[in-house]
């Protein structure tokens, strides 16, 4: 209940808007009499009494639909006076010649009294059905609203916007930090109280205005109860204190703080879980990362350390094939490391929304021949077959990704494939395809159906292999030609062996003046 002053103020202001509200009902009514009675004046030898009757009991109606009960009421009396003083005679006299007009009178204000409270009834049912259809249409919209809502800071917005747009005033919807502590507004609105907000979220209670508690407040506050626990405080200064006393709209109000704490409680378990699959991601990262440094690196550390210590005690003519064999075990730890490095450029570029591309013209002959050049430490003297159409046209691409791309696949051929190793390139009317393929096992059996997790990162053919990799070459080959707008694919080749094809978005060259420029 309300404190007894605060009661009394709320009564006085609902008494003075009522009174406010009817009189212009109550002047339309006289004014409706009158016009009634200067309407039908004219008509008194033209139509019979009791059609003129008709017309002040469909007056009174009028007025009933438009103004309620007492209005109505008071235009049945004025027509009853007006049509006894104007129409029966003798006229202009409230005298009665006939005793049985005092029947007609009392049928006729008895009809319009009760035409009036149905009408009024039926009134008053069309106002409170359009009202529940508003409530329901409210919470509907923002039930829609609140489902597509992924963060906290727009269920606040979505929640504040739709109790204020029912009740008026000003709303506020306050959440929670990480220490569960209720954060207040930046911008304290007039009349808000802080303690009382935190006071209802702590004891999970309505406060302020229209409660037990601290009524005398300009404010009511509801703590957002969700089916786990207090997820904050809806804060209500309503345009019409009064409305908080109607139990309709209390029970509005207490759905929508119910769909809003529901609503704050899935966000905040869907941050939960994203949370959660990051972390772990990170952690198979990480295992995966550790797991391929503490093999692939340290195996070619230990050889170089063997290595370098052997040339302590090895004879002086031995020394040559010593050290070609630190060089190979450098270039296979530089190889790592480079792909490293190469994917977290990669990855960072995407992050930062695209990758620096360097584009221009360039042969394909001469990007594949610069790749095969490089991969020769990795190839140990493999075979490498070419082909490609002699006419084959400038393409515009990145020419040091595309290498670093050609050289993985080549690497990859070499490790897992068996020679020789066939490079071809073709031009498409809008694309250049470019295949490397090998003549091994082909593919792993566990891949069929599922090749494209092959270009995941830290993911190779084998789980447990004796080959060294940390399965990312074939992943920094996806980010560069992803960059590029084409594509890349595995497959098994018909006649054995596996096959990768890049397909490159290509457009024609430009004439040779204009590629100069």
């Amino acid at each position: 209940r309300l404190s007894q002053a605060t009661l009394v103020a709320t009564q006085a202001d609902d008494d003075d808007e009522r009174a406010q509200s009817r009189w212009p009902g109550y002047a339309w009514a006289a004014a409706t009499s009158i016009a009634l009675t200067l309407l039908c004046t004219p008509l008194t030898g033209v139509l019979e009494l009791s059609n003129i009757v008709m017309l002040f009991l469909l007056g009174v109606v009028g007025v009933a639909m438009r103004f309620g009960r007492g209005p109505s009421a008071l235009a049945a009396m004025l027509n009853v006076a007006a049509f006894d003083y104007f129409f029966v005679a003798p006229r202009l006299s409230f005298a009665v010649s006939d005793v049985q007009y005092l029947l007609t009178f009392a049928v006729m204000l008895g009809v319009g009294l009760l035409v009036g409270q149905l009408t009024a009834g039926l009134r008053f049912a069309a106002g409170v059905s359009t009202s529940r259809e508003r409530r329901a249409r409210s919470l509907f919209e923002l039930t829609r609203e609140l489902s597509a809502a992924l963060e906290s800071t727009q269920v606040v917005a979505l929640g504040a916007a739709a109790v204020q747009a029912h009740f008026g005033g000003h709303a506020r919807v306050l959440v929670t930090d990480a220490a569960d502590q209720l954060v207040p507004p930046a911008d304290p609105p007039p009349g808000f109280d802080a303690q009382v907000a935190d006071w209802a979220f702590r004891h999970g209670q309505p406060a302020g205005l229209a409660t037990a508690t601290l009524a005398a407040q300009p404010w009511h506050y509801v703590p957002l109860r969700a089916p786990m626990r207090v997820r904050g405080v809806l804060a209500l200064c309503p345009a019409r204190p009064r409305w908080l006393l109607i139990p309709e709209q209390a029970q509005q109000l207490d759905t929508l703080a119910r769909q809003i704490a529901i609503a704050l409680e899935r966000v905040h378990y869907v941050e939960v879980a994203q949370r959660a699959v990051v972390e772990m991601e990170s952690e198979r990262l990480r295992n995966a990362l550790l797991g391929a440094i503490s093999h692939d690196v340290r195996t070619p550390l230990t050889a170089l350390i063997a290595l370098a210590e052997s040339l302590q005690t090895l004879p002086t003519e031995e020394h040559g094939e010593a050290a070609r064999a630190i060089v190979a075990q450098a270039h296979a730890l530089h190889a790592l490391v480079s792909n490293l490095l190469d994917m977290a450029r990669l990855e960072s570029g995407v992050a930062g929304g695209a990758v620096n591309l360097r584009r221009d013209w360039q042969s394909v002959e001469e990007v594949v021949g610069a790749a095969i050049r490089a991969a020769r430490p990795a190839l140990r003297g493999m075979t490498v077959q070419t082909a490609w159409d002699p006419e084959l046209p400038l393409v515009e691409f990145d020419a040091v990704l595309i290498e670093r791309v050609l050289v993985n696949l080549l690497e990859n051929a070499a490790k897992y494939g068996a020679a020789p190793i066939e490079v071809g390139a073709r031009a498409e009317p809008a694309a250049l395809v470019l295949t490397v393929r090998d003549h091994g096992p082909g593919l792993p059996a566990a891949l069929q159906g599922r090749e494209q997790t092959l270009f995941d990162k830290f993911t190779r053919g084998e789980a447990e292999s004796a080959t060294p990799g940390v399965g990312l070459g074939l992943a920094i080959c996806r980010a560069v030609v992803s960059a590029h707008g084409g594509e890349i694919s595995a497959a098994n080749a018909r006649d054995g062996g596996a096959e990768f094809t890049v397909t490159l978005p290509r457009r024609e060259p430009p004439e040779p003046a204009e590629a100069q420029l």
